[in-house]
């Protein structure tokens, strides 16, 4: 089983970190997630020396040493600056988790009484908010609402896996409801460990 981890990278489940749920964890690092560098890398993790060795000779175009190539590989290794970016904001993954919590929890506590769709966190996890989605039934005017307000707003994944072009062959058009009602609602609001209380406050004011 691989563990697509780019959005969950800190998080927990049933007191395990993601990462290390599964055969093979990856994250991302791309600049906007929670832990990112300046341009593109990646991770993968794996208790699995077998899989470990084989991932380390794919990313070197398959060289199991210098100009022996046991595998077709690619060159996939992150360059030496995206690399000693990660390790130094490595050290404050910890604080920028609790801060993005903190962020969280307002949102929730102040949007709560609201007409906005809640997303609700089972107990036996933790979130690290690399967004803070929402859902609303009319979103293009919520949208322009904010807009109009100096408010940015994105929407990820708009469209459910079963319609995109390379894999709609393969599933009905239809036997993804939920998914489909859910593509249409969601947006995502600012959401940063530098977030302020008052911009924060500015954000709520024209939700509500």
């Amino acid at each position: 089983m691989i563990e697509d981890a780019a959005q969950s990278f800190g998080a927990t489940y049933k007191g395990r970190k993601s990462c290390n749920l599964s055969t093979i964890g990856c994250t991302s690092f791309f600049p906007s997630k929670l832990l990112g560098c300046y341009g593109d890398g990646g991770a993968i993790f794996t208790n699995d020396d077998r899989i470990a060795k084989a991932c380390k000779e794919i990313r070197v175009y398959g060289q199991s040493q210098r100009y022996v190539h046991t595998r077709i590989g690619v060159g996939g290794r992150m360059d030496t600056l995206q690399c000693a970016i990660v390790l130094a904001k490595l050290e404050r993954l910890d604080w920028e988790v609790k801060q993005r919590q903190r962020v969280a929890e307002r949102y929730n506590q102040s949007l709560a009484a609201g007409n906005i769709g809640l997303l609700s966190l089972r107990p036996d996890r933790t979130c690290v908010y690399a967004q803070y989605t929402v859902l609303t039934h009319d979103r293009a005017a919520l949208q322009k609402h904010l807009n109009e307000a100096g408010i940015p707003t994105a929407v990820h994944y708009p469209m459910p896996l079963n319609e995109q072009p390379a894999y709609k062959h393969l599933c009905c058009p239809d036997c993804t409801p939920v998914a489909q009602q859910i593509a249409k609602q969601v947006i995502s609001l600012p959401m940063g460990s530098d977030l302020s209380e008052a911009h924060q406050q500015h954000i709520v004011k024209h939700l509500l």
